[in-house]
This record gives structure tokens, C-alpha cells and sequence, in this order.
């Protein structure tokens, strides 16, 4: 086996051409983790190929409007390759991507470790705060691999790390940064919104720690920064459930309302951006604070290959390396 360690940093994926965008949605709407069917064997394809073909063509207006594919795959490869030489002095890494729901897939991604022989993996999904939707699947996704191409490698899960210092410092260099490039930068006059991303309320009442740790992560930033007009909010809900309050939708109206013309907006539960910050945040909620009076409107991006937060991921796979 090999001594070399692989450092596989995780991530949801995205389609990589606009005809990738049906299988992608398939692979997403499959997932146990995310939606919960009766006799699943059953019942789940034929769910999810319903979803993704009704889904299609909504789904594909956002990444005609980015490109015609989600840039997600690059901005994680660069994080990748950033963290690789992070960690050059470090000890033996290497750094590898794996996508949960489009290439590359967890299959393909365990097919390589075992192929290279590693005995020793770190997976970091790089989803700062922990949900069974997100990281969970991750992990129950490569285990499972693992079990099926018969690789028994020694695996450790960085399971959370929302209140990881040099992730959060970075965020507040970004926001001070963005702040600048308003007419007005005086926070004062500056509603700054953190966006999450949504999760059905059903999930958090089952346990999910999700929202405790968004909202743990949302009331640091607040204190490090000290700005008087901030709220957290939530984005890219679907379907009929009730989803975590107050939606982002919501909050842009009623803040305009109160009369806020300048909208600082951070993705706080993304590190890289795609679909959901440049086309649901940087187009879609771009126009309706236009259509409410808002002057002034911008979506900080986020973290993706910021050296503080490259900084971030090489001391969690060192404290990875030392932690029981």
C-alpha cells in the first residue's frame, strides 16, 4: 500500500453541458439522504427520473445564464490544486476532487485511490456545516463504493468545521473588501444579508444539525464584524414543504420595504461559487431588489481559492492527521 496520503476534498457536483442536466438531477433526486421514499428499491429511479425530466428545463435556464454549465468542477479543481501546494511541506498528500452527483463521481473517484494503492484517505466535504444532505451523503456515498470495489482503506471524515478560524477570517476580509465597491460604504447605510442554502424544516426536526451550526456561523461573523444591519436568510427552496425561515426572497422585499438601497449579500453556507450564487443570488434575487427599490445591489463571491481559506483546508488536514 501506499504511504502517500489522499487528501479527497468533496463537493456536490454539477452538470458539465447543458444536455448533462437531466442525469445530473437524476443523480441528485436519487439520493437516500436526501429524499426518503417507501420501498426505495422500488420506488426511487422512477422518482427520480419523474423529478429530473419535470425539472429540466427550469434547471437549465440558470446555467444558460452562467455559461451553459456549472463552473463548479474548476473551482474545486483549483481549490485542489492550491491545497496540494498548501501542504508541500507538510508531509506526503495528494489531492483529489470528488463529486457527489456529476463526474467526477464517487465511483470513478474511488476506482483511482484504490487503483494508486492508498491506504490512508482524508475526506473533506467541503461544506463548512454538517447535514446529513450534504456531507452525510458524501460519506455514506464512499463508503458504500469502497464496500462494492472491495478497497478498505483507513478512512477519516472531516465531519464539520464551521467555526474554523482561518475560514471565518476570510470571509470577513472578503465582505470588508466587497463593502468598498458601493457607492456608500459605510456599513450603516448597508443591509448585509447571509444567504444559506435552504433544507426542509422536517429534516432539522429530525435531528439535522444544520441550522444550529448556519446560525452559529452567521452570529460569529456578526460580532467579528460589528456592522449594525445584518440577517440570515435562506435560498433555493423547492416544492411544497415548509423550508428554514425567513427565505432570502422574503427578506429582500421586506428589507426594501424598510427602506435598505444598498444589498450586500454572502453565500455563507457555499465555499465555491456556481448556479445558486452566480445565477439564483447574482441574477435572479439581483432583479427582484431592482423591481423593490433597491439602488444598489451585490453578491459578495464566495470563498473559492482565497488564500486564508486555503489556509483553512491544509490545518484541517493536518489537525485530521493528529485527532483520534
Amino acid at each position: 500500500m501506499s504511504e502517500r496520503i489522499a487528501v479527497v476534498l468533496c463537493n456536490l457536483g454539477g452538470p458539465d453541458s447543458l444536455k448533462a442536466v437531466r442525469p445530473f438531477l437524476f443523480n441528485l433526486f436519487s439520493d437516500p439522504d436526501i429524499f426518503r421514499l417507501p420501498l426505495p428499491w422500488l420506488t426511487q429511479r422512477p422518482f427520480a427520473a419523474l423529478i429530473a425530466w419535470r425539472r429540466e428545463h427550469e434547471a437549465a435556464k440558470g446555467y444558460v445564464a452562467i455559461g451553459g454549465k456549472s463552473p463548479l468542477l474548476e473551482y474545486t479543481r483549483a481549490q485542489a490544486q492550491a491545497l496540494q501546494q498548501a501542504l508541500a511541506n507538510a508531509g506526503e498528500f495528494d489531492v483529489h476532487v470528488c463529486m457527489r452527483y456529476w463526474h467526477p463521481l464517487t465511483a470513478e473517484t474511488v476506482a483511482m485511490l484504490k487503483a494508486k494503492n492508498y491506504a490512508r484517505i482524508i475526506l473533506l466535504p467541503l461544506y463548512p456545516q454538517y447535514s446529513i444532505t450534504t456531507t452525510g451523503s458524501s460519506y455514506h456515498e464512499f463508503q458504500r463504493q469502497c464496500h462494492k470495489q472491495h478497497y478498505h482503506p483507513s478512512i477519516k471524515l472531516v465531519q464539520q468545521w464551521h467555526d474554523q478560524a482561518d475560514y471565518q477570517a476570510a470571509i470577513v476580509e472578503s465582505l470588508r473588501a466587497e463593502i468598498k465597491k458601493f457607492p456608500d460604504p459605510d456599513p450603516a447605510r448597508t443591509l448585509l444579508l447571509f444567504s444559506a442554502h435552504g433544507l426542509p424544516r422536517k429534516v432539522v426536526d429530525r435531528g439535522d444539525p444544520y441550522e444550529r451550526q448556519i446560525r452559529a456561523t452567521y452570529d460569529s461573523l456578526r460580532a467579528a464584524l460589528a456592522w449594525p444591519h445584518t440577517l440570515l436568510c435562506y435560498q433555493s427552496r423547492v416544492g411544497p414543504l415548509e423550508w428554514l425561515r425567513p427565505y432570502t426572497e422574503d427578506a429582500i422585499r421586506e428589507q426594501a420595504a424598510a427602506g435598505f438601497k444598498q444589498m450586500l449579500v454572502y453565500p455563507i453556507a457555499f465555499v465555491s461559487d456556481h448556479v445558486e450564487t452566480l445565477f439564483e443570488l447574482g441574477i435572479t434575487y439581483a432583479d427582484l431588489a431592482r423591481a423593490q427599490g433597491v439602488s444598489h445591489y451585490r453578491v459578495t463571491p464566495a470563498l473559492n481559492n482565497h488564500p486564508r481559506f486555503i489556509e483553512a483546508l491544509r490545518s484541517l488536514v493536518l489537525n485530521a492527521m493528529i485527532e483520534p
